[in-house]
Formats: structure tokens, sequence, C-alpha cells
């Protein structure tokens, strides 16, 4: 027996169930209304295509009608006889609105609250500062999906214009690992990170180097040491950080935030994610036996906290960026002799005069490296001269200190 084609007074008529049904509509083949447990009423549309049966929402009744609803369907069985799949094209459609609403500002956003528990406070606040002074007010409301390179290139342009080529260079980066998280997580329209296309060579002018405060000469090494050493007495875990910073020469947030878990004391490394890493490599830190046998020593007061050295208020969060510095001012270095990053530039200095093999010294700086088959090789094969080098400079270290 042949469906009875639906009415308004028909439609008005069907109540709701204990379960969701369907009415067929007899006017025109494969139209449904479907009626939900609490009442709401939807055309449908079944289908064959691909030799799979699939249904298409038309729109609710009443706010579409029984005649757009039927004029609807018959336009969906054209398309349908032409190839075209209206249920995949509906679901394009709202995938492109979505794009459309998902801003620029909004991804950031996202970005931001995944990736700041990696951070130092400080860094948190300058890349939200650099975001809200130089990005949001270009692209900030822009949907992600149509941010083109011209409009990051624009933001890049008035900075270089302006002169401020560090600036430049850390908002291109921020605004290229937003494009990377948009890309990882599948954001709707957005393919491709602009970003790399405007770092080639000569397009804007190179960033400064600025040498971080640090002691190199053996005599200067020599009394820093012994005053790491006898600031025992005013705070062991600080102490310990610092001994620690000379013997690793890591950078100060990847001291910061070492964790116990990174640690192989069979193997003898710190084993640190590439997540923590400036470069975005993992990175493998051969450890001499005196940074083992701190690590023993400082065990049983942190040993309990994720981290090696935690902060004083709470365990679950790294100490402040601050304390080592704090530490070295009260020692009574100044900011233009010795910092807290320039145990890096310290070990760098030496070990090049010591006559260790610079790739060696580069690797263990976890420096970039351009050449990937060449970074390759040096971050498997170096392993054991860098360990090598490692133990003879923490027994150099050691020597200034008790000598």
């Amino acid at each position: 027996m042949a469906a009875k084609a639906l009415t308004d007074l028909a439609i008005k008529a069907l109540k709701p169930r204990e379960k969701p049904y369907k009415v067929v509509d007899g006017k025109v083949p494969g139209l449904l209304l479907s009626v939900s447990r609490t009442g709401t009423k939807a055309f449908l549309l079944s289908f064959k295509y691909g030799g799979k049966f699939q249904l298409l929402t038309i729109g609710r009744y009443p706010d579409l009608s029984l005649t757009d609803a039927r004029i609807a369907a018959l336009e969906a069985k054209k398309a349908i006889a032409s190839g075209i799949n209206p249920a995949a094209e509906k679901q394009k459609e709202k995938a492109q609105a979505k794009a459309k609403g998902v801003t620029f500002h909004d991804a950031a956003i996202l970005w931001f609250e995944q990736s700041k528990s990696l951070w130092s406070d400080v860094h948190a606040k300058d890349t939200h500062q650099k975001l809200t002074c130089y990005v949001y007010p270009r692209i900030g409301k822009e949907p992600i999906s149509a941010v083109t390179k011209s409009d990051v290139k624009a933001i890049l342009d008035t900075l270089s214009a302006q002169g401020k080529y560090p600036t430049l260079k850390k908002v291109r980066s921020i605004i290229s690992q937003i494009f990377q998280y948009a890309i990882a997580h599948e954001f709707p329209g957005v393919e491709y990170d602009w970003t790399p296309l405007l770092r080639s060579k000569g397009l804007y002018q190179p960033t400064k180097v600025v040498h971080r405060a640090a002691l190199t000469n053996p005599k200067d090494i020599s009394r820093l040491m012994k005053a790491i050493s006898s600031y025992k007495e005013t705070s062991f875990q600080t102490c310990i950080a610092l001994k620690f910073s000379a013997l690793t020469f890591c950078r100060p947030g990847e001291i910061r935030h070492a964790e116990w878990d990174e640690l192989d004391f069979d193997e003898a490394l710190w084993r640190i994610p590439a997540a923590k890493m400036k470069m975005g490599e993992p990175h493998l830190v051969p450890l001499a036996k005196q940074a083992i046998e701190l690590l023993h020593e400082l065990h049983p007061m942190t040993g309990h906290s994720k981290y090696l050295f935690p902060s004083v208020r709470t365990v679950d969060r790294p100490m402040s960026e601050a304390t080592i510095t704090a530490a070295l001012r009260r020692m009574g270095y100044k900011k233009e002799e010795m910092c807290a990053h320039g145990f890096r530039g310290m070990a760098s200095t030496r070990l090049n005069e010591m006559g260790s093999n610079r790739d060696w010294i580069e690797r263990q700086l976890a420096h970039g490296e351009k050449d990937k088959i060449r970074a390759a090789y040096n971050h498997t094969d170096f392993l054991a001269d860098r360990r090598k080098m490692m133990q003879a400079w923490a027994d150099y270290l050691y020597g200034l200190m008790e000598g």
C-alpha cells in the first residue's frame, strides 16, 4: 500500500513517542519526517550514493515548510543524479562555516593555553604582549583559514621599518607556532604555515647577536665555583642548581624544568624532551660522575617532587627563574659579569680553548644544525665523545673549586 502524502494537518497531529520515529511522504520518494522523543520535527531525505544508503537533513518543521522541504528534496535528488553527494557537500559547507568562525585570535588562545605550562612566567608574559601589540590588531579578528602570507608579511614589514628586528624574529616564530598548532589539530581550511617563506636570507636584517655575561678566565671561574660551593650554607637546593648548571651548561629554563623522570641513572643520561628544547629537538645530556653525586645528594630533599628544583612555594611548579640570578648577585657578581645563561658561554669558551672538538661542544650546547644529516650524526655518534668531554669538564671545574 502506497504511503499517503504528508499534509500540514497530519504533521501537526504527530505526537512524540518513547522512541524517535519517521513518517514517509508519499509525494516525493525518499522524503521523510522524523519526530524526536521531545517532539522536534525535521525533514530528511533518504538516498543511495556509492552503493550505500544515506540521510540528508533538509530542515526543521515548521521553520521549513512542507512545500519548501519537497522542493529542497527534489533539488537534492537532481544533484545525486548528476553525481554529487548532497550530504557530503553539506558537511563541507559546515566545515567551511566553522573555519570562518575560528579567528586567528581564537587559535592563538588555544595554542597559548596549551603551551604556557612549559614556559617561564616571563616568556608567557612576553608572548602575550607581542600578540596583543603586534599581531591581534592586524589579523586577530580574521578567520585563521583566511590569513595569507601577505597578511603575515605586512606585520613583519612594519616591525622591520621600525628597526625592531629581535621583536620581528620572535613575532614570526609565534605566528608560525600558531599555524602549526592549527594544522596539527586539523582546523578546517588551515593547511599551510606561511612563515617559512618569510625567513629567506636578506629579506629582513638579521638580528644582532647579544652575548651573555660570562666568566671565562680560569682564575675567575675558580672563584665562582668556590663561591657556589659556599652558597650551600645559604640554600642547599640553589647551590646544587648552580653546580648542575655549571656541569651541564644547559639553558636556565631547561635546568629549572628538569624532572626526575627524565633522568636515566643507569646510563648516566638526562633525556630532555623536544617540547622543552629551544630548537624543538630532543636532547641527551651525558652526566659526569660529579653530576650524578649531586643528584643523589638532592634526591632526599626534592625526590618527592616532579621537578629536581621545585619552587619554595609549591612542589607543583619549578623554581623561579630569578633564583639563580639572585644567588649570583648575592655572591657579588654584577649583571655585566655573570648571569644564569653565562654558564653556557663559560663552558663553550673554555672547552674550545682546552682543545675539545667544536662539533661536540655545539651538540652539547644544543645549537641548531642546518644540515639535517650532520645533525643526526651528531646526535648519535658524538654521544660517546661528549661523555668524555663532559667528564673532563667536570674534573676541570671541581679541580678549580678544590684548588
